[in-house]
């Protein structure tokens, strides 16, 4: 077993190489650059030369490749530019709420999934077959993006002012502000990992409410994941379905199904105890892929959750380091709060004072994820961590 594992993990390495370099390749083809991106209108000529001399983007590109691997080799993510702060504290205050949204889109789409793939392999060619495969098909074809914005528009403004109207947006209704499960447990001063697993779990919404004992967070915090969580459920639910029902309609024609119901037993028990097992394991298979994809990489941002939106923002920013999780560009950005190491660095290198101005100016305007979270909550600041990636 430990030979078979050790050479598996040997064989993965050349295809790790080949993601990383992948991926760094199609960074740098993105038009633009970074400076302009980050600057705007304020980004000329001296100013861009000044920052791709601090960030290293005026380096070689095998250089910066070499910079990057040595840096992902010593498990150091860098810094972002743009938020200022270290890439993997980004990574472990978004992680839970995708985490979250992750679990529960899945969980829906894994339960009907399978329900409607054994609904349609027992009614073969009937009308509830070629129903449930077409809805299959649109579930298939049809955006996230788009049937987040349709469900948005229907169940917040078509029925606007009824019982099953549900929010559009954002992770909590306004005002709503989650206690830390350390605060809610007396353990306010507690250090160490522990205090991290709690803080943890506490930017969960739904364990956040539950273990804090707050009901009525809980059912907000449900009324505001139903809608994500179903538009994100709906393209592997139609893929878990498809591939139900062509699973189990192989395993129907075995023989010892056959004998089965030679023997007397109704075809709920064929089904439930002796097809459905063995029809499930291509279907536990695919629901692990499933799942490391949502995690890895699904983009929500029609409901405000932000999940991708970080991603999304790094990419729009032409952050190379982050969608990598690290790179020449993270690693020199500017730690704390910009202005003050702007002025920090003004007073050390007084030549690049113009850059690091125009720096702090953009970093110090808010972003429209700030914006929407003040204008929601009318004032009031919610937690950051709750802003998802």
């Amino acid at each position: 077993m430990t030979t078979f594992v050790i050479r598996r993990i040997l064989v993965s390495l050349p295809v790790i190489f080949g993601i990383f370099v992948a991926v760094f390749v199609i960074t740098r083809l993105l038009p633009g650059d970074p400076c302009r991106a980050l600057l705007g209108e304020k980004a000329t000529e001296a100013a861009c030369s000044a920052f791709n001399a601090r960030y290293g983007y005026d380096q070689p590109i095998p250089i910066q490749f070499v910079r990057y691997l040595q840096q992902v080799l010593t498990g150091d993510l860098g810094e972002s530019i743009r938020f200022g702060v270290p890439v993997t504290q980004l990574i472990v205050d978004r992680l839970p709420t995708t985490i979250e949204l992750t679990v529960i889109s899945l969980s829906i789409a894994t339960f009907f999934g399978i329900k409607l793939g054994v609904r349609s392999a027992t009614k073969r060619n009937s009308r509830t077959d070629v129903s449930t495969m077409i809805f299959a098909n649109l579930g298939v074809s049809i955006p996230v993006f788009v049937l987040g914005l349709l469900l948005a528009y229907f169940f917040a403004v078509v029925l606007k002012g009824t019982p099953i109207a549900l929010p559009p947006a954002n992770r909590y209704s306004a005002g709503v502000i989650p206690t830390e499960i350390a605060v809610a447990w007396g353990l306010a001063g507690l250090q160490g990992p522990l205090r991290g697993l709690l803080d943890f779990v506490s930017n969960m919404a739904i364990p956040n409410a539950i273990l804090t004992l707050n009901f009525g967070n809980l059912v907000d915090g449900i009324k505001h994941l139903i809608l994500p969580s179903v538009a994100l459920a709906t393209i592997p639910m139609a893929v878990i379905a498809r591939i139900t029902r062509s699973s189990l309609l192989d395993v129907l024609g075995s023989d010892y199904i056959r004998t089965a119901r030679a023997k007397g037993l109704s075809e709920r028990e064929v089904v439930s105890k002796h097809a459905l097992r063995n029809a499930l394991i291509p279907i536990v298979t695919l629901v692990g892929i499933i799942f490391s994809l949502m995690l890895a990489g699904a983009v929500v941002i029609v409901f405000g959750l932000r999940k991708g939106s970080t991603l999304r923002g790094c990419i729009a920013g032409h952050e190379f380091g982050k969608p990598l999780g690290a790179g020449p560009g993270t690693r020199l950005a500017p730690p704390h709060h910009p202005l003050r190491h702007a002025r920090r660095l003004h007073a050390s290198h007084p030549g690049q004072g113009t850059l690091n101005q125009q720096l702090a100016d953009a970093h110090s305007q808010p972003s429209p994820q700030q914006l929407d979270v003040q204008k929601s909550a009318g004032g009031i600041q919610t937690l950051p961590s709750l802003t998802d990636m």
